[in-house]
């Protein structure tokens, strides 16, 4: 497993998911206000059940009385289990404040390259990766696929994002600036061929002459039969991308027959949506929601 796999941030983001979890435990269960409590005495090698209170008085419980014996030991156990989580809450959070911490100066590797001067980045090859130099060799040197064209506004490519990109509609727009805010790679509309195999003799390099991906025999980015999928996004923890394709017009059916078909064929080629495809959508009557689409960062992008 590479070192960057289990990362500093992966760890906050497991440990805010902790808190998380157990702040709901927390929340479920009341405090406990009760004086009495079960407890369980011996005698002549025989345990019996008794309620005590907090000052110590204690009354027996027969046998029989089942009822109450369940209640006060489910409470107890209920007890038991909120008091571990806040501790356990105090411990993690105390946890989370250290590796947050930048009193002391930058504390995760990761950042150390983001830091440097931009004129100085270029001469510099962090040894291993950072996940934003990861990122930005990606976003810069990524031909994986190959794009459709580096887009200017045309008949079809009206809108414009805060990057600079054209798009073809308010809501590509409105999906590439929310991935722009929060600091997510894309592409736009990639060349993309669902069948092809990437050929592994066949290595294609960035402006620095590392590999980058692999080019794919008879690949053509402007054959009829290729698709471009509106977004290729990258998750810059976990270095997975993802294509992102938003329908926009579903209630029109020749639209929905078209996209059915190339839908069909990606996933003929194996691949899955939620796995390898995001998908968004809208109509007339539903428009899409930000909401929408920062859920969908939050959960597979962040």
């Amino acid at each position: 497993m590479d070192t960057y796999d289990i990362n500093k941030t992966s760890i906050i983001n497991t440990i805010s998911t902790l808190l998380e979890s157990l702040k709901s435990i927390t929340d479920e269960i009341e405090p406990d206000t009760d004086d009495l409590t079960l407890i369980i005495k011996k005698y002549r090698g025989s345990e019996h059940f008794h309620i005590a209170d907090r000052q110590g008085k204690d009354h027996y419980l027969r046998k029989s009385e089942t009822d109450l014996i369940s209640k006060y030991a489910q409470k107890r156990y209920r007890t038991g289990i909120r008091k571990a989580a806040e501790k356990e809450m105090v411990q993690l959070k105390r946890c989370l404040d250290i590796l947050t911490s930048h009193s002391k100066g930058i504390s995760d590797i990761n950042e150390v390259y983001a830091a440097l001067p931009d004129a100085m980045k270029p001469y510099v090859t962090p040894h291993p990766l950072s996940d934003e130099e990861y990122a930005r060799q990606w976003q810069e040197g990524n031909t994986v696929v190959k794009r459709k064209n580096i887009h200017r506004e045309d008949d079809y490519h009206k809108y414009k994002t805060i990057r600079g990109d054209y798009v073809g509609s308010k809501s590509e727009a409105l999906i590439a600036d929310r991935l722009y805010a929060n600091g997510i790679p894309y592409h736009y509309e990639v060349a993309f061929i669902p069948e092809a195999e990437p050929d592994y003799t066949m290595p294609v390099y960035d402006m620095y002459g590392r590999i980058v991906g692999y080019d794919a025999p008879a690949y053509d980015p402007f054959a009829r039969d290729t698709l471009h999928p509106d977004f290729y996004v990258l998750n810059k923890r976990t270095r997975k991308a993802y294509y992102w394709e938003h329908l926009g017009r579903l209630d029109d059916s020749r639209y929905c027959t078209d996209n059915l078909n190339r839908f069909v064929r990606v996933l003929d080629a194996g691949y899955t949506i939620g796995e390898e495809i995001l998908v968004t959508h809208e109509d007339r009557q539903n428009p899409l929601r930000l909401e929408r689409v920062d859920g969908i960062i939050e959960k597979f992008l962040k």
